[in-house]
């Protein structure tokens, strides 16, 4: 796949991450449980350090297959 992932930002439901024109989200449960305490910095690091394995997770979940833990918990959103 051509796409990298993208690092929207961090919100209060956690990090938003974008590969091509999908977008998903690494909800904050999931951030707790990789990180001891969550922040901006932290989070974008933690997805820089995990981006292949995110791209095979969002490219699973746009396919509409799960992927592996731990990154089963991420979710896709849907635009409206």
């Amino acid at each position: 796949m051509a796409d990298e992932i993208e690092i929207l930002g961090l919100t209060t439901h956690g990090l938003h991450i974008g590969l091509g024109p999908e977008t998903a989200l690494a909800p904050m449960s999931l951030l707790e449980r990789e990180m001891s305490n969550v922040t901006e910095e932290g989070a974008a690091e933690w997805a820089a350090a995990q981006k292949s394995e995110l791209e095979v997770a969002m490219t699973k979940l746009i396919k509409g297959e799960s992927p592996p833990a731990p990154f089963d918990g991420l979710q896709l959103v849907t635009e409206g």
